[in-house]
């Protein structure tokens, strides 16, 4: 239950973007319960919108029955694997995930795949999360340099996802970070269509603008269209406030 002294400013916002037909993202927000979900689906011909769909029905589900955040995770990751069983989507549906579980000012943040969590403290963007990408491998391994990444060919090449799971296709591995925020800090989860088209410095720009997070969540998307728009985006900022 939240402290009723901490009020929760929270926006949030999907764009189809420019180029894609279709939204396969899908985004839960809930300040009552602190949670909140991005979830980028994939998989074509609509198995990515089952895919998302199922991912931000389940988890909170799943938390309701008292699993903690990586266990609600996992537990999506079989709803959407059992559904490509069932004949449900596509066989090869999956997506990305990024949650949020906010009690006071305690963070939770647990996820699979390429979006990402990132706290602004009004002058640094830090990111919380770390993608479950190829170039992420192979940034790790030393054989990309950082700058190489935002133009690698690999870069939209997910390392797992709810749904299609990792080297087996099967398994997966949900991160989990969690700390304590200040009043005011703001938690920004999005998906790839945001960070794909617009890096870290330009958001820390966009950010730094105004307080008010709606408009940051439309200069953000607005940001990413300019860029070219070419995938689906998703942007949910939180800030606990007096």
């Amino acid at each position: 239950m939240q402290n009723s002294k901490i009020n929760i400013n929270a926006a949030y916002e999907t764009h189809t973007g420019l180029v894609r037909e279709a939204n396969e993202d899908a985004l839960f927000a809930d300040s009552t319960i602190g949670l909140w979900i991005v979830a980028d689906g994939m998989g074509g011909h609509h198995a990515g919108e089952v895919a998302s769909a199922l991912a931000i029905e389940e988890i909170p589900k799943s938390l309701k029955l008292g699993n903690n955040l990586s266990d609600a995770i996992q537990q999506a990751h079989t709803a959407i694997r059992n559904a490509t069983e069932q004949g449900r989507g596509g066989w090869n549906m999956g997506t990305t995930v990024v949650a949020l579980k906010l009690e006071d000012l305690h963070y939770q943040i647990g996820w699979v795949g390429d979006s990402r969590a990132y706290c602004w403290n009004g002058v640094d963007l830090r990111r919380l999360s770390k993608d479950h990408s190829y170039v992420q491998l192979l940034l790790d391994q030393g054989l990309i340099s950082e700058a190489e990444v935002a133009t690698h060919p690999s870069r939209n090449l997910i390392s797992q996802g709810l749904g299609v799971g990792g080297i087996d296709g099967k398994t997966i591995k949900v991160d989990v970070v969690e700390g304590d925020l200040s009043l005011g800090e703001t938690l920004l989860l999005c998906s790839d269509g945001l960070t794909g088209e617009v890096d870290d410095e330009s958001i820390s720009s966009i950010l730094a603008e105004t307080e008010d997070n709606a408009l940051r969540v439309g200069n953000l998307i607005a940001a990413a269209l300019v860029a070219g728009g070419s995938d689906n985006v998703t942007v949910i900022l939180v800030t606990p406030e007096a």
